[in-house]
């Protein structure tokens, strides 16, 4: 390698050299030999410290449906092939018994009875809304809607952290409603919040209240106008 007088390095053929050197993984044995200059060795990208995590894990755990009265086989069965829709948009989780025709939001989660689904937020606060369905007698489903449909709006809600777990735990409970004499089975979904081992008291998301605001009433961003 040539050098200029006085016996210094030519610097542009230092940095040339120095950047193939690097390539082959030889870096060390120039700084070693005290071969490249200080300005030299600071030009290189140093390997980034990773960044903490602003995300959250969060879980929804579905537990095996009960019964307040005994089912039959045929109910079970139907019961053990059945799920839940639900979605999860910007901080808003909703599960709802009408489907995309009359509820503008993304349902495009299915949760089982005795199954769990986890993944990743990012930290912030939640709220969980429940789109709720009690059968009347009625001849069309845009009938059945606007007498039985409801919105419990954000009645949980919840936190996730960074680097941490947080599991909404639905307990679903079987209940027989009957109309026209032909019998639904509903499940009432009982929803708590765990988070490093503690509970928060459970919260139906679908059952009728005084905060419960009807579908005719209702005219929040879920409402999908139906032609």
């Amino acid at each position: 390698m040539d050098r200029r007088a006085g016996g210094r390095m030519d610097v542009r053929r230092v940095a040339h050299f120095g950047e193939y050197c690097m390539h082959k993984g030889m870096a060390c044995l120039w700084v070693l030999a005290g071969w490249l200059p200080a300005w030299f060795v600071d030009a290189q990208p140093a390997e980034s410290a990773s960044a903490p995590t602003r995300n959250g894990m969060f879980i929804v755990d579905v537990e095996p449906y009960s019964s307040a009265k005994p089912l039959s086989r045929k109910v079970a069965r139907q019961l053990d092939g059945a799920a839940l829709e639900w979605g999860i948009h910007e901080n808003q989780v909703v599960f709802s018994f009408l489907g995309t025709r009359f509820v503008d939001f993304p349902l495009d989660r299915a949760a089982r009875y005795g199954r769990k689904e986890s993944l990743e937020l990012p930290a912030g606060d939640y709220r969980v809304t429940g789109v709720g369905l009690e059968m009347t007698t009625s001849y069309t489903a845009d009938l059945l809607v606007n007498r039985g449909a409801f919105v419990n709006e954000g009645v949980v809600t919840f936190r996730i952290e960074p680097g941490r777990t947080t599991s909404l735990v639905i307990s679903p409970v079987i209940q027989r409603d009957t109309t026209m004499n032909i019998d639904f089975w509903m499940p009432t979904l009982m929803a708590r919040v765990r988070t490093d081992g503690s509970e928060t008291q459970a919260v139906a998301l679908n059952v009728r209240s005084p905060a419960s605001i009807a579908w005719p009433a209702y005219d929040g961003p879920l409402k999908r106008a139906v032609e």
